[in-house]
């Protein structure tokens, strides 16, 4: 094995892993702008609906 591909295999690599990590860091930043209600007051994340009794059987029965 040749010394240019020992390098560009750990080259191709390094860029995976900063690739990876800069992923991680977009989703840690939106979870966190999401916290600062930037976004809103709900939630993307832990979206809470209500449904009330009535509308549940309505759909129940529907179908």
């Amino acid at each position: 094995m040749s010394l240019y591909t020992i390098v560009f295999i750990l080259v191709t690599f390094l860029i995976l892993i900063g690739l990876a990590l800069f992923g991680l860091f977009v989703t840690k930043l939106d979870k966190w702008i999401d916290r600062r209600e930037r976004l809103g007051r709900e939630s993307v994340y832990k979206k809470k609906t209500k449904i009330s009794k009535n509308d549940s059987d309505n759909e129940t029965k529907s179908t």
